[in-house]
């Protein structure tokens, strides 16, 4: 989704192509059905799902007249500067979501309403995101005859989302009769979609801070009888638009909203960093911005953080437990800033330059994601995920103290012992926090880690590599790497 401009009122808000499997709860690997050669296949109803669907916000928009042209990549995906009409990426995509464990895509259409050339037209941009969903559709439901499970898909248009559009509620309603006939009505596209309530899900963006009954006032023209809608907005920490049952396209961290459906928590999204509220601010590290697509510099936007913001985000789904959990964001790679500020997470080279820096981070959080989910689902309730922060990561520390602090998610560990280049500094650390003595350090590059003593999980978190499951269980580390300039 492109950065929306959130006019409100109240808020102005490849690597290697190889060709795992998902079925209602993810299976650990011993356990996983063998691939049939003709599958019966299977509708997905939330109401009778026993437990959180789990979703990955998704772009098909890498075409060449459309916003995803690969001209401002923050990092590299592993995959290369691919086009959404390659079917071997899409494939490669749908594996690692199997593996990952996640139950459902959100496909994002929110700025067909004002792009150019007019919806209408099917010209242009807005042509090619209809192939290159349409591709998705036809490739995910061979893969099904083909024995595999890919997620579930929705899709999300936009009520409001940019610039306003004349007789915006008209055209919205033209879009969705339009995707109902060349989508929904396909007949074998019925059993990919996302059921909710005996209906498709379908999601609407409409970025407003309004109270619900001018909510409903001007949401009362939507005409969509076949599909089970649900709004979306974003940054409910600000427009409390959560009251009127809308979802989030992404909230500023860190205690995230969640939203309640006839007093149940029914969704939630997590993310590995954010931004809040877009507006005029200065700070010592961009200065002063009053760019509304600079949301990114605003001094209270939250990096990658080495994954800490992430499982900060993961510990609210953990306590509310809601029927859908989505995460921000797989590959938008548009209008980020560089690797730390952006919100990606597919897998990127570690060794290539892309808009503003060079390397990326691996495979790291979607390996990060494969525990998490694990974790969740309880099919390793025993593991323990662990971050270590990383505001100094790839930066020059010159103080002669360096203060650490983690991010735990499931078993606690009895306690911590810091590691410096491999030795141990401190032990029967209790806490998540404790501040590195530098003063007998020599300068130049090294690695500090934190070891969780008394834990263990199966999944290695290497970013160079894909984790899998391991048969025996692994210490619980987490590493990062720092160089020490020494202050004369």
């Amino acid at each position: 989704m492109r950065r929306p401009f959130l006019i409100s009122i109240g808020v102005a808000i490849a690597g290697l192509l190889l060709l795992g499997s998902c079925s209602e709860q993810r299976k650990p690997e011993a356990m996983r059905r063998p691939i049939a050669a003709e599958p019966v296949p299977r509708r997905l109803e939330a109401t009778t799902f026993p437990g959180t669907l789990i979703g990955v916000q998704y772009e098909t928009w890498f075409t060449p007249r459309n916003l995803g042209r690969w001209e401002r990549p923050e990092a590299i995906p592993i995959l290369g500067k691919y086009r959404s009409y390659n079917v071997k990426v899409i494939k490669k995509h749908e594996e690692w979501f199997e593996d990952m464990g996640v139950d459902w895509l959100l496909l994002d259409w929110s700025n067909m309403l004002w792009m150019k050339p007019a919806w209408e037209e099917h010209k242009g941009a807005t042509h090619e995101l209809e192939e290159t969903t349409d591709l998705l559709f036809k490739t995910y439901r061979q893969l099904e005859k083909d024995g595999r499970h890919p997620p579930k898909l929705v899709i999300m248009l936009g009520l409001q989302n940019g610039p306003p559009v004349p007789n915006a509620m008209k055209r919205l309603n033209g879009i969705i009769a339009w995707t109902t006939k060349n989508f929904l009505d396909k007949p074998e596209y019925k059993d990919l979609w996302l059921y909710d309530h005996g209906k498709p899900l379908l999601v609407v963006l409409f970025n407003v801070g309004l109270s619900c009954d001018e909510i409903a006032k001007q949401t009362a023209g939507l005409v969509a009888p076949d599909w089970t809608v649900r709004y979306m907005g974003s940054q409910l920490q600000n427009t409390h638009v959560e009251k009127c049952g809308f979802w989030s396209w992404i909230d500023a961290p860190i205690r995230q909203v969640v939203t309640y459906r006839d007093g149940v928590p029914e969704e939630v999204v997590v993310t590995d960093a954010s931004y809040p509220m877009p507006g005029s601010h200065c700070n010592a590290r961009v200065g002063c911005n009053t760019i509304l697509g600079d949301h990114w510099l605003d001094p209270r936007a939250v990096g990658k953080d080495h994954g800490a913001p992430y499982l900060e985000s993961w510990k609210v789904a953990f306590e509310y437990r809601p029927k859908f959990i989505q995460i921000h964001q797989w590959n938008e790679f548009a209008e980020q800033y560089n690797q730390e500020f952006s919100d990606d997470m597919e897998p990127t080279a570690l060794n290539k330059c892309g808009y503003r820096g060079c390397g990326g981070w691996g495979y790291y959080y979607m390996n990060l994601t494969t525990a998490l989910i694990s974790l969740y689902r309880h099919e390793t309730p025993n593991i323990t995920v662990l971050a270590l922060t990383s505001s100094f990561h790839r930066q020059v520390v010159k103080k002669a103290s360096l203060p650490l602090d983690w991010q735990m998610i499931g078993k606690a560990p009895g306690s911590y012992t810091i590691e410096l280049d491999g030795k141990k500094v401190a032990q029967n650390i209790q806490g998540e926090k404790y501040t590195l003595d530098l003063a007998r350090v020599k300068p130049g590059k090294h690695q500090v880690t934190v070891v969780a003593n008394g834990a263990h999980t199966y999944f290695d978190l290497s970013p160079e590599r894909v984790s899998k499951r391991s048969s025996t269980p692994l210490p619980v580390t987490s590493s990062i790497e720092f160089t020490y300039a020494r202050a004369r």
